[in-house]
């Protein structure tokens, strides 16, 4: 919904306004001017304009966020007439200097600004602040007005262009969180015990040499991104254990993570992802953290077993073990970890078999055991069991082991999740999978986002036509398999599918007509295999490279050389475009989508990347589905 502000007709004084609630257009300038608003706070609406404010004389503003709204151009010199003011956000609103005078604000306390190329007048900062972000400020120096601070509650200079050493006094001028992230610092006092930091994020900058002590009782901390190259010394480990955070990841760290990490007992996420740890991973980790929901060991060198006696009280939402040397069994003791969102062990020597037990966990939505040793059939017991398996699973990526045998329907039919969109926000965990032929790093995976692989196995058999019953995947892969038959006809209901592989299988027959309607497919291959007939001469099939349909002797017609006979033509009511009726069977599907976007719109279109996402495509609908159809018919 698009909300505007309308004119004020108040019978009292307006003297506070939220307006944090999605706001489109521009921001009319009469509300600056109400004489007796104290309070404003318009942060977070990124459609919104702001427009040359003028703030008035007397005005009686004490609290002004902008934040994040696009207020773009110079700072205003009439907001020197809010003598009252005590707090000013004008953060990521695009601003340049100069920055206007804090001598005219003698009550302020707080503020943040993002201004390019802003000049400060740092003699006239007040020594009072409780807190101060100069975020994004283009700045080249640690201001040094900061020196006769004593009691800065909160002090963020993340995303500037400081180099250098992180200057030593900056340790005792207060702070209860100092963010100096997204910056060029090159190195940092090797121990900092005696400032008084709870909360230090220090991550993308290029400090090189042995990890830095942090101070005593820490709470959160992030040295990720930079260049540490040391092993961590026996005294960090007591240093963090108060924190319920810490993040140590893409270093180039060594050696073995003691088990006095044991003590840190307040942990809740633990990131030492693209490191060069090595040794067994601590068992405390998964048997006696209570705490901890995030346990991200990613591309390291751990070896040996996982843990086999993982508690009851188990509170993990994502275990990420991909890219190590772990050997042995899963723990059949992982379904105690009943919040359990995302499970990554590829890329490891794990070896099983298919762990079907993992279908109780309630929540878990990504599973990626690629790249293992697993091994077997896939079966089921599915008739024996009262309660769904993997009822809210988007992400399943079994490729590069040795399962073999067929690919039951029920193991199919048990994923509602693909079925059907269900209403919620979008999940933020990030995991690494093989999309579109390349490996990419999900950062976001959104409520919506579906994807199966299953290549490089030895599945045999045909493909169950239930596949189609899917209608939300984004990604199939069933490539590098023995799979025989014909493709399911009811593939071509999956009209959301991006990307699909079927090559080097011993699939036969045509290729389903009704394919030509996936109008949202971008990659498709389906070579090496038995298929005959005519390629469908869709406007989306013709964008398909002949790399596409290669190694199938008796298929026919663009984009590859061969030309089809005259009995290889398909008829007049398979082909593509040769109706002016709309199908309607497809066109259901297409609706199905877009009510199903109508359910999450409400929390997409509040989410920067939900709304892109949402928006395109709608479009693509439009303009591949509903557009042509129109044009089919007025010729």
């Amino acid at each position: 919904m698009r909300r505007h502000v309308g004119p004020c007709h108040c019978s009292r004084p307006v003297q506070s306004l939220h307006l944090g609630c999605g706001l489109t257009g521009t921001f009319p300038s009469w509300i600056f001017r109400i004489k007796s608003l104290m309070y404003l706070d318009v942060s977070g609406n990124e459609n919104l304009c702001v427009e040359s404010p003028e703030f008035i004389q007397g005005s009686a503003l004490q609290v002004l966020r902008l934040s994040g709204i696009k207020f773009s151009g110079k700072i205003p010199e009439s907001i020197g007439n809010l003598r009252n003011l005590t707090e000013l956000d004008l953060s990521n609103c695009l601003l340049y200097g100069p920055i206007p005078s804090f001598s005219q604000w003698p009550m302020i306390s707080r503020v943040d600004l993002s201004v390019e190329d802003g000049n400060h007048s740092y003699a006239e900062y007040p020594n009072f602040w409780d807190h101060l972000g100069l975020a994004s400020c283009n700045l080249s120096y640690v201001p040094k007005f900061l020196m006769h601070q004593s009691s800065i509650f909160y002090l963020d200079l993340s995303s500037n262009n400081i180099g250098g050493h992180i200057p030593d006094w900056i340790w005792g001028i207060g702070y209860f969180a100092l963010n100096l992230s997204h910056n060029s610092f090159t190195s940092i006092n090797t121990n900092l015990s005696n400032t008084s930091i709870c909360d230090f994020d220090l991550h993308s900058n290029k400090i090189e040499g042995a990890l830095p002590l942090p101070p005593w009782g820490i709470e959160r901390v992030d040295y990720s991104n930079n260049h540490f190259n040391s092993s961590i010394m026996p005294e960090f480990w007591s240093r963090i254990s108060s924190a319920t955070s810490l993040s140590l990841a893409n270093n180039s760290l060594i050696g073995e993570v003691s088990h006095l990490i044991c003590s840190a007992t307040y942990i809740e996420v633990l990131d030492f992802s693209f490191n060069s740890f090595s040794g067994l991973i601590p068992p405390c980790l998964l048997k006696r953290k209570e705490r901890l929901k995030i346990l991200n060991l990613r591309g390291n060198n751990f070896h040996g077993p996982l843990p086999q006696d993982i508690i009851n009280k188990c509170a993990l939402q994502i275990i990420d073990l991909n890219g190590n040397k772990l050997e042995g069994k899963l723990p059949v003791s992982m379904i105690n970890c009943q919040m359990l969102q995302v499970l990554d062990l590829g890329n490891n020597m794990i070896v099983d078999t298919y762990p079907e037990w993992l279908g109780v966990l309630p929540l878990l939505k990504v599973l990626v055991l690629k790249s293992n040793r697993f091994h077997g059939p896939i079966d089921y017991e599915m008739n024996k069991q009262t309660h769904p398996f993997f009822p809210e699973l988007q992400v399943l990526d079994l490729s590069s082991n040795s399962f073999n045998g067929s690919i039951p329907t029920r193991f199919l039919k048990q994923f509602k999740a693909m079925m059907v969109i269900s209403p919620g926000a979008p999940n933020m965990e990030s995991v690494t999978v093989s999309l579109k032929g390349q490996e990419t790093t999900l950062v976001q995976i959104l409520s919506v986002f579906m994807y199966i692989d299953l290549s490089n196995n030895n599945f045999m058999g045909v493909i169950p036509n239930v596949i189609g019953d899917l209608k939300f995947l984004k990604q199939l892969n069933l490539s590098r398999n023995s799979f025989t038959g014909e493709i399911p006809p009811r593939i071509a209901y999956m009209l959301q599918l991006e990307s699909l592989d079927l090559s080097y299988n011993q699939l036969s027959g045509e290729i389903p007509p009704a394919m030509a309607a996936m109008s949202f497919l971008e990659v498709l291959n389906l070579s090496y295999n038995h298929l005959s007939g005519m390629i469908p001469q869709s406007s989306q099939f013709l964008t398909f490279p002949n790399t596409s349909f290669l190694g199938n002797d008796r298929l026919c017609g663009k984009p590859l050389a061969r030309l089809c006979e005259t009995n290889h033509a398909p008829s007049a009511a398979a082909t593509p475009g040769s109706s002016k009726e709309l199908n309607w069977e497809f066109l259901s599907v297409e609706v199905g989508v877009v009510s199903g976007l109508a359910i999450v719109a409400a929390t997409m279109l509040l989410w920067g990347n939900g709304r892109g996402w949402v928006y395109w495509h709608v479009d693509k609908f439009w303009l591949q589905v509903v557009q042509p159809w129109i044009c089919r018919r007025r010729h």
